[in-house]
């Protein structure tokens, strides 16, 4: 029977599980015995038996462990090539859990067979177990944890007080139901994304505002290039996103996927919050500092005319080369633009009639952009990537980027470096934190909250980032509103 590597993973952490409990169970027995004033024979017997299948076990337990580092590193080298991929084919799709094979494992603890099969409720459980201590919610409640663990679904997670501590709600639930659209945070899902600190609420990043030098000697003896070179900080604020919504104790305790669908809006919300945030953020009132308000970026000039295929094809290619003039390392690697800026390019002909911009790549030679992904959505990344700019850089569209922009209310087309644009969040970037706290007892309500902590810049290297429009006050002028 071919097993996979997360099946491999499961069954040695299963394994080791066993090892720990008989160490545990051996130890228990063994500090018994010693507790006794005195030995027989036959105990005495056993103390040394205990002692030595506690050292065989404990050898056990670090050859697993060595075996399960080596399949986490397999696993890990395993998704930077996935990675990797997605960046030069961002079409790639994303592998789901339930997708996945996995020959002889256990269902997951809550998933939507076992809720409708067996009856088990995520946030019943949640409930029963921080208000009434449920035993047996406890336990599935770990089992859970213990299985997102396993499935590298979320990395260490803060724990507040007045909460269940890293209460991970499953994946399936934010998959269901038809809960009012958000802009989502498809710009985000593009960005270096990194593990949020465990402490602390600001980063701070060392930045170069002069470099040393080096030079050609002018003649032998004479002195060399030596330019002192010059840092500062970059202090990057950690900030927290969050949203409440008070709930029924009936709808908790007995409802039917009610208080699944709150918190499904309020976590749909969150990441339209942090969607928002990088790219508008102010940097002020507890915001993030977004692209758009990063000082140093790239600004292409006003369009100083009404927009045609030709002037915003000329301003995004001024765009794209800010950015490579900011530095070696840096390169345009998306073009982000608001869903009716694309609308509009697709709207564009040349003279004869023909499409500007076409849906796949057996368009015109003179197409300004070619669709290589098919429009493609991609759920789990939350991304829409609708072309490839004729410079090679993919065209991803994002609800976030705005189209209040300066006098004429225009939109902008961002290009990027998305390697430098940096986003730390907590955990695997789901709000998962839940409070029960009840609020209004004399009505029954209690609170559901779901908060996250995430900290972005765009200030490692402002010139990997470059903005097209925004800034034309003649009416018509410029990326305004397009008429189809």
């Amino acid at each position: 029977m071919a097993f996979t590597i997360e099946q491999l993973l499961a069954n040695k952490n299963k394994a080791r599980s066993a090892a720990f409990e008989k160490y545990n169970d051996l130890t228990d027995e063994l500090k018994t015995l010693r507790a006794a004033d005195s030995f027989t024979p036959e105990q005495a017997e056993r103390v040394d038996a205990i002692k030595a299948r506690k050292s065989e076990i404990n050898a056990e337990i670090e050859r697993a462990d060595e075996e399960i580092a080596e399949l986490k590193r397999e696993m890990d080298a395993d998704e930077t090539v996935a990675r990797l991929q997605r960046k030069a084919e961002p079409s790639a799709a994303l592998p789901k859990y339930d997708e996945v094979a996995r020959v002889g494992q256990e269902p997951r603890t809550y998933s939507r067979e076992t809720a409708a099969n067996e009856g088990l409720s995520f946030f019943r459980d949640a409930w029963g177990f921080t208000k009434n201590n449920d035993v047996n919610a406890r336990e599935r409640l770990e089992r859970h944890a213990r299985e997102v663990e396993l499935n590298k679904e979320m990395s260490a997670r803060s724990v507040a007080s007045g909460t269940f501590g890293g209460l991970i709600v499953p994946n399936y639930l934010v998959e269901m139901a038809a809960v009012k659209l958000r802009a989502g945070r498809a710009t985000a899902n593009i960005v270096s994304r990194h593990q949020l600190p465990a402490t602390g609420m600001n980063l701070v990043i060392p930045r170069g505002t002069t470099n040393a030098t080096a030079a050609v000697q002018t003649s032998e003896n004479n002195a060399v290039s030596n330019t002192d070179e010059a840092w500062t900080d970059l202090t990057v604020p950690v900030r927290t996103i969050a949203g409440q919504q008070d709930v029924s104790r009936q709808a908790l305790e007995r409802g039917d996927s009610v208080d699944e669908l709150v918190y499904l809006d309020l976590t749909r919300d969150y990441g339209a919050a942090l969607g928002s945030q990088v790219i508008n953020g102010s940097g002020t009132s507890g915001q993030m500092l977004g692209i758009l308000n990063t000082a140093g970026i790239g600004a292409a000039t006003a369009f100083g005319a009404v927009p045609t295929a030709a002037n915003v094809g000329s301003k995004i290619a001024g765009a794209e080369a800010s950015v490579w003039a900011g530095g070696q390392g840096l390169a345009p690697d998306v073009l982000v633009m608001n869903p009716r800026r694309w609308g509009w390019m697709l709207a564009q002909s040349d003279t004869t009639g023909r499409p500007i911009v076409v849906a796949n790549t057996s368009g015109p030679v003179n197409a300004v952009a070619v669709g290589g992904f098919g429009g493609e959505a991609l759920a789990d990344a939350g991304l829409q990537f609708v072309g490839t700019h004729n410079s090679g850089v993919p065209v991803l569209v994002d609800l976030n980027i705005p189209t209040n922009v300066g006098t004429n209310l225009e939109d902008v087309i961002l290009a990027l470096d998305s390697d430098e644009l940096h986003l730390w969040e907590d955990g695997d970037g789901m709000p998962r934190q839940l409070s029960f706290e009840q609020t209004v007892g004399g009505s029954l309500t209690t609170k559901l909250v779901v908060y996250g902590y995430a900290a972005f810049t765009a200030g490692r290297y402002p010139a990997a980032s470059a903005k097209v429009g925004g800034l034309d006050s003649t009416a018509t002028y410029g990326l305004v509103a397009p008429s189809f």
